[in-house]
């Protein structure tokens, strides 16, 4: 009896261990949504520990300074942002004791690492909360992070994942800002490399400041070497560099993505292959993937065991704004491009990761499934009924530990969109609408009077998080 109680004990402590993951989007979207940004982080922080936790700190920081940087507090910001990427820095490098102990349940318990985009979006909106407080030094010394972090993600992925086009762009406007013209000729060269490497066409926008920049710091042959064309119009980017004052309008549409379960089974050959099939979440059809298979400890070569488990998949919201469309006193036909689409970004990084993540995972299934039958072994007795218990408790218990880890920022946009607009030094009207995919305007922001002084370059966020 006293063996059965143990056993069910187990049972309810793994079953009662729920993934933090599958609640935290559930309980936070609505007051998102509904509420406010205001009180969305008055939530976050109330529930702290009931949906983030320790093993997830970096979401809770990140997500906190995204949602102060949607509200206009760029200070604070800043300072959640701060404290994330400390947390980053510090579990850069691997922890031994929580990949061992991520062997024998899963992935949550390791301490969140964050995904390579998100560490590259921390980097933007710091980059962007410094200069609307007009910060440029602080931008620089961010804009000096970013691209260790970016070289860093390079090495540390092994090429899976390139430079950023929209975080070089933005460095390239900082060194601009900063006054050093060769180093944002060399920012803006390094951005269409990146968007080359990336999942994004340049910009047409930024192919004009990209060219007038090589153009006015005699770098002609890059331009050649690029295949930018020296003869692509660059009206905009000259009135730009003429009048030296733009207004820059960036503006975050839709929802991003969040992660759900994707569900595999199959067959693992110790020392040989793992053959996977899975239901596609897009296309309904059952996909197959065959990988190899590395041995595990306490199993010969070629013995085989079915394994079933979860691993991270994308889940997309249809988002009810798609693009933006700025007016500047009265003039209206601006359309910011995009510059960085997120849901992409996810699927890429999924997508680099599924091989590693999917045998990672079928060798603690397997790994666990021979404990498992170890411990029945063990646990035998001469009760028939207590070794059925004992059974279907072991088995019950290996189950609920597998659980897929699908944390993930919250509150990133779907995509990042962006314009430069030159203008006249003085006050300036500025209203930017929201439109869906059919045109539709889903909101207005009326920006009002915006002064913009002599040199300067004037920063609009336009957050439509719907």
């Amino acid at each position: 009896m006293k063996r059965l109680l143990l056993i069910l004990s187990v049972v309810l402590l793994f079953t009662g261990c729920a993934n933090k993951s599958l609640t935290r989007y559930e309980a936070l979207a609505p007051v998102f949504e509904h509420k406010g940004y205001e009180a969305a982080i008055n939530e976050v922080k109330k529930q702290h520990e009931d949906l983030y936790g320790e093993k997830t700190e970096f979401l809770y920081y990140f997500d906190l300074g995204v949602l102060y940087h949607y509200n206009g507090n760029y200070k604070e910001s800043a300072a959640n942002f701060d404290q994330a990427e400390k947390i980053y820095d510090d579990l850069y490098t691997r922890s031994i004791t929580n990949e061992a102990a991520a062997i024998v349940t899963n992935d949550n318990i390791r301490p969140y690492r964050a995904r390579p985009f998100e560490v590259l979006v921390l980097h933007e909106l710091q980059i962007l909360n410094y200069l609307a407080q007009k910060n440029i030094d602080g931008a620089m010394v961010e804009v000096n992070r970013a691209q260790k972090a970016m070289t860093e993600l390079y090495q540390k992925d092994n090429n899976k994942t390139n430079d950023n086009g929209f975080l070089r762009y933005l460095t390239a406007i900082v060194y601009e800002m900063a006054g050093e013209p060769d180093e944002a000729a060399i920012a803006y060269y390094k951005t269409v490399k990146a968007y080359n490497e990336n999942i994004l066409n340049l910009p047409k926008e930024a192919r004009q400041f990209i060219i007038e920049s090589l153009k006015r710091t005699d770098r002609e042959d890059d331009i050649r070497t690029l295949g930018l064309g020296s003869d692509t119009e660059t009206s905009k980017a000259k009135a730009a560099h003429d009048l030296g004052q733009e207004i820059i309008v960036i503006g975050y549409a839709g929802h991003g993505p969040i992660l759900g379960e994707l569900k595999l089974s199959g067959t693992y050959v110790n020392g040989g292959l793992l053959n996977l099939s899975y239901t596609d979440g897009k296309t309904g059809k059952v996909q197959s993937s065959t990988v190899s298979a590395p041995p595990v400890a306490g199993a010969s070569n070629g013995e085989t065991f079915h394994v079933s488990f979860a691993l991270p998949e994308a889940r997309s919201f249809h988002s009810k704004v798609h693009h933006f469309h700025v007016s500047v006193d009265n003039q209206s036909g601006i359309r910011p491009e995009k510059v960085m689409a997120l849901d992409k970004e996810l699927e890429m990084n999924l997508k680099d990761d599924f091989a590693s993540t999917m045998t990672r995972t079928a060798i603690r299934v397997v790994l666990r499934t021979i404990a498992a039958q170890a411990a029945k072994k063990a646990m035998k007795s001469d009760n028939a009924l207590l070794n059925l218990f004992t059974s279907i408790g072991t088995d019950i218990a290996q189950e609920q530990m597998e659980k897929a880890d699908l944390r993930i920022a919250l509150f990133l946009p779907n995509s990042f969109q962006m314009t430069r607009i030159p203008v006249e030094a003085g006050s300036h009207e500025v209203s930017v609408a929201a439109e869906g995919d059919a045109g539709n305007t889903v909101n207005v922001f009326n920006f009002g009077s915006i002064d913009v002084k002599k040199g300067e370059k004037k920063f609009i966020f336009v957050p439509a998080i719907k």
